[in-house]
């Protein structure tokens, strides 16, 4: 809730003037303080963005090769991507399915990721970041056009899927639980997301594998609750099949959990392919990160904040995020990017309005996020929550 500070004079016994300013700190309203009038956008995922030095850097957090059930070679699938124009990817091969070939050394039931690169590919690292004597990212300059940053990660496949990044977190056992799993990764310096939660939840194509006979709510309230309780988990995953015959399905799973849990605590959305084969899909799924480095410390920054869009792969020029910008003043949202041909406001889970301003000032309490088209492909960005 907003209010305006109102300065009031008075004066003591011995005919001094004070001047007293009323900060109100417990909601309570007080004689003098007067409420601020229309709504305030309480979290903007883009504010802190510096517009003018931005990077737009293109990321994969989600892919396989042959070392679990994906059908790339490890230097295959790290091409593939670099050659495709890829910035960051992850190879995530899930850690209880890793496959040994004749004259490797077998990791054994412990395995933990399929790292470091240098055991597939002839290009060095011209950067090493490391946590307590663990790697846990790589920067190879000669991959791609401005060089690629290589991120350990695994998809911890106990049920539901967890796709952990920045760590060497793995399987440990069979009943492991949510919480070895989370506290790993936050004990770890990691970041995590819901792989592929749709899939889980009724209406998705695995709903009987691991959710019986819950409801879309509870199924919610699963995922968020672990979401709240360990911030190095950002949210959950978006992916091509959720995009495809389910789209339905992941935006009742992303606007259910928005609605019920936003407000308490940050949510974001993490696009990726979900890679398996041996090229790039045209219209593959990716992130589009907005950092100014191609570091290990400015991508988890954004990451952590929600500066990126989710985006699908298109031919020609990629649309470029120019500002998006929060007008307290005039209450308006403003975006500003290129090559979109058509931006959607979706409110409270709604479709709401077209163009690239939104004016809030009449919202009495809102979840608002964007959607727009370029190329004939759809690209999403993170919410905004707006309260009185």
């Amino acid at each position: 809730m907003k209010y305006i500070l109102l300065t009031n004079t008075m004066t003591n016994k011995t005919g001094q003037l004070l001047t007293l300013l009323t900060i109100l700190t417990t909601g309570i309203l007080f004689a003098g303080i007067v409420q601020a009038n229309g709504p305030t956008v309480l979290k903007n995922p883009y504010d802190g963005i510096n517009w003018e030095a931005v990077q737009h850097y293109k990321a994969n957090f989600h892919s396989h090769t042959v070392k679990s059930d994906g059908r790339a070679e490890p230097d295959e699938l790290i091409n593939m991507f670099a050659d495709a124009g890829y910035n960051i990817l992850a190879i995530a091969d899930h850690d209880v399915n890793y496959r040994v070939r004749e004259g490797e050394r077998d990791p054994g039931p412990t395995h933990k990721t399929t790292w470091p690169w240098t055991r597939w590919i002839d290009e060095k690292p011209s950067q090493i970041w490391v946590y307590k004597g663990m790697q846990s990212s790589a920067f190879y300059p000669d991959l791609g056009d401005r060089g690629m940053l290589a991120v350990r990660a695994n998809e911890l496949s106990q049920t539901p899927h967890l796709l952990s990044l920045f760590n060497d977190c793995g399987y440990t056992s069979r009943d492991q639980t949510e919480d070895n799993r989370m506290s790993c990764i936050r004990d770890k310096d990691g970041l995590a997301f819901w792989a592929h939660p749709t899939f889980y939840v009724p209406g998705g194509s695995w709903e009987d594998r691991f959710f019986d006979n819950v409801t879309m709510q509870e199924a919610v309230d699963h995922y968020a609750n672990y979401i709240k309780r360990y911030q190095s988990t950002l949210g959950i995953e978006f992916t091509p099949r959720g995009l495809g015959r389910e789209l339905d399905v992941s935006m009742k799973l992303l606007d259910t959990m928005l609605a019920r849990h936003y407000p308490d605590h940050d949510i974001f959305i993490v696009g990726n392919d979900d890679t398996h084969l041996t090229y790039v899909e045209d219209d593959a799924l990716h992130n589009i990160i907005l950092a100014e480095e191609l570091t290990e410390e400015s991508i988890k920054h954004a990451l952590r904040n929600g500066h990126t869009i989710v985006a699908r792969r298109i031919e020609g020029n990629p649309p470029r995020i120019k500002r998006i910008e929060v007008n307290e003043e005039n209450r308006q949202i403003v975006v500003d990017i290129d090559r979109a041909d058509e931006i959607t406001w979706i409110k409270n889970g709604q479709k709401y309005a077209t163009g690239n301003t939104i004016d809030y000032s009449g919202f009495p309490e809102a979840v608002l996020r964007f959607e727009f088209v370029s190329g004939g492909e759809t690209f999403y960005s993170q919410a905004f929550y707006i309260a009185p």
